[in-house]
């Protein structure tokens, strides 16, 4: 179980930096960018419970997203080091939902976070499918709560 700078069962997705190409006329980071690293950040925490590209494509489905929010805190003006860390909300039969949290690595300010629904569907039909047990359980161990929010 990992176990991240702000302590509870998150799992750190992310680390990088905000490149000069990715600044918007305004020399802040395209909000584009930011749905970019949350959706890395996303396929590391499948990872974590056993849900890769490779090995979801091979079982006939795709994940999902049903609902996505996003909140801003405050801008990247370019430069910054940025880290992502995220866990699971719930986890039902069918469903997960999960936030995502990220920081200024400098100055360990939170700058943005996602707050995501997911399913599991059917490449065939686009059903949703339920999830199997050992992607339930391995989920379970990286479930926060709100103590570990804060």
């Amino acid at each position: 179980m990992s176990k991240t700078e702000s302590g509870g069962n998150w799992v750190e997705t992310f680390k990088g930096a905000v490149l000069a190409a990715e600044y918007d006329p305004e020399s802040t980071m395209n909000s584009r960018l930011y749905i970019e690293r949350f959706d890395q950040a996303t396929w590391f925490l499948m990872h974590a419970i056993g849900i890769t590209p490779r090995s979801i494509k091979s079982d006939g489905r795709r994940i999902a997203v049903v609902r996505q929010v996003f909140q801003y805190v405050r801008e990247l003006r370019g430069g910054e080091l940025v880290r992502i860390e995220s866990g699971f909300i719930a986890v039902g039969k069918k469903h997960f939902r999960f936030l995502h949290r990220m920081f200024d690595v400098e100055t360990g300010d939170l700058v943005a976070t996602s707050d995501v629904t997911a399913v599991q569907a059917s490449l065939k039909n686009g059903k949703t499918v339920p999830l199997p047990d050992e992607q339930t359980r391995k989920a379970s161990t990286y479930t926060i709560t709100e103590d570990t929010i804060d």
